[in-house]
């Protein structure tokens, strides 16, 4: 009897571990106990200081092709063999150069991708302060000539302040 009672609990034990399906059962991780261990914070901030290389132009952290995940795999690898940001950054320069780069470095003739737009922005608003200035000037004293040339309009308008003056005198 003890013999059919423990048959009985190996096979519901099978059963059961049957039900579960294959994610009950261990087995082997998918990727090495090295990659288990790369910081991700640190994979995702050298991801975004690099371009995608198949031409799309996008961040390395936001492009979904093959070119983006052969890049990210190169991370990884370096990542759990224990090499720097520096390290990684400057082999994936020393293979695709300076576009690799979302940031140009802030050395040599590059200094000018950073400094351009400051520069462009700044004597674009003074450009559009003097022009504005001028119109205004020369519009101020357009109107200064044209109120100093018409003398008939000041005797014009003496006439009209007679007018006024009696008609208000009936209602006051």
């Amino acid at each position: 009897m003890i013999k059919i009672l423990q048959k009985a609990a190996l096979i519901s034990v099978l059963m059961a571990v049957l039900a579960a399906g294959p994610g009950f059962l261990p087995s082997a991780p998918a990727e090495p106990a090295l990659a288990a261990e790369v910081d991700q914070n640190l994979q995702r901030e050298i991801e975004e200081n690099l371009i995608c290389q198949d031409g799309c132009g996008m961040i390395l952290s936001a492009c979904e092709n093959q070119t983006a995940e052969y890049m990210r795999k190169i991370i990884v690898d370096r990542l759990a063999k224990g090499q720097s940001k520096d390290e990684i950054m400057g082999y994936f320069v020393s293979i695709y150069g300076d576009k690799v780069l979302a940031a140009p470095p802030a050395e040599g003739f590059n200094i000018t991708a950073w400094v351009t737009p400051f520069v462009a922005i700044l004597g674009g608003g003074l450009a559009v302060y003097f022009v504005l200035d001028k119109w205004v000037f020369y519009a101020k004293l357009e109107r200064m000539d044209n109120d100093e040339a018409d003398p008939k309009q000041m005797a014009d308008l003496s006439e009209y302040e007679d007018k006024l003056d009696a008609e208000l005198k009936k209602y006051l």
